[in-house]
């Protein structure tokens, strides 16, 4: 496959995954405002989704004062961050025109629509307590991309790109989210372990789609261990770091190559999901949630700069403005 096909396909699939996983953010942001907390808390669980979503440079203004209104408006709408959701579906629709032979009708016709849907919108239609509405409506159109894909494209290299990119893409968003709960600070040190961070830990996971899940899998209270086992450890979650990364493994396997980058960037993913494998939760918690959480952060994308390198990719197809957010 041609570098710039395979690299249109990746990026295509990364930026759907991206807007799904930026509605994520903000719908955690907006449940958590939801519980009782204090003006400071309050503040807090908006500059930690600006932090989470790694558009601390692109915000306008102070992220220590950030409203709902503001954060929702920069992640949204803003044309100016490359990770809001309205450049991130107009991304994934101009990849897939510009790699239109490589796409089925299907999976065309989901991202065109979703952009033209898109472009309708405005900063008041997800005000007066419609946000909740229209994220669900972001993602609902990943859910739409993923089945067309699943349902119509070929098992060939270009079908493993697209699954490199969701998986990619997921892997780093899983840890963001996690580390949402690290950065909204507690009225008081005795909460920790209480009803308001118990509730926290709830809508962190409604956020992700998982309680139900979670719940089913566990049956169980839920606790900080057990979320972070679910979204890290558990091979049978979809959004679980540990899921990601196999599947990243066997996308690779498939695609091949013999170079040493391509070499490079397998075992490297190996590696990582090997270590997965041997962890613990207790030897994560030890060691620091938000500290392990950043490191995997930082690992993940500088695999996909490896990806990148071995296979020939030159960044976004779309505009040369929209780069991978670090």
């Amino acid at each position: 496959m041609l570098s710039r096909t395979a690299n249109g396909l990746f990026w295509m699939s990364r930026y759907v995954e991206r807007a799904g996983n930026v509605a994520r953010l903000l719908d955690a942001g907006r449940r958590m405002d939801l519980l009782p907390n204090t003006e400071e808390g309050r503040a807090s669980e908006w500059e930690s989704i600006v932090i989470a979503s790694g558009c601390q440079e692109t915000f306008p203004g102070d992220i220590k004062q950030a409203t709902m209104e503001e954060v929702a408006r920069h992640l949204i709408f803003d044309e100016t961050n490359p990770s809001s959701i309205h450049c991130c579906l107009q991304a994934a629709r101009e990849n897939a025109r510009a790699m239109r032979i490589a796409v089925t009708r299907e999976v065309w016709d989901v991202l065109n629509s979703a952009w033209a849907d898109m472009r309708r919108k405005n900063p008041s239609a997800v005000t007066g307590g419609r946000l909740a509405e229209f994220l669900d409506w972001v993602k609902t159109q990943g859910f739409l991309f993923h089945g067309a894909a699943e349902a119509s494209m070929l098992r060939d290299e270009g079908w493993n790109f697209i699954g490199l990119g969701k998986a990619v893409e997921r892997a780093d968003a899983t840890a963001r989210l996690l580390d949402v709960k690290y950065h909204v600070l507690l009225p008081s040190a005795q909460d920790v372990g209480g009803g308001l961070d118990h509730m926290q830990w709830v809508q962190l996971l409604r956020a992700a789609n998982s309680l139900r899940a979670f719940r089913w899998t566990y049956r169980e209270s839920v606790t900080p261990q057990a979320v972070v086992h679910f979204l890290v450890l558990n091979a049978s979650s979809p959004r679980s770091l540990i899921t990601c990364y196999a599947e990243i493994v066997a996308n690779l396997a498939d695609i091949g190559g013999e170079t040493d980058a391509q070499h490079m960037v397998r075992a490297h993913a190996q590696a990582v999901h090997g270590q997965l494998m041997r962890l613990t939760v207790e030897q994560i918690i030890a060691a620091g949630l938000h500290e392990w959480l950043t490191d995997m952060i930082v690992e993940t994308n500088r695999m996909a700069g490896e990806l990148a390198d071995a296979y020939g990719f030159n960044g976004p197809v779309a505009t040369p403005s929209q780069e991978q957010v670090q």
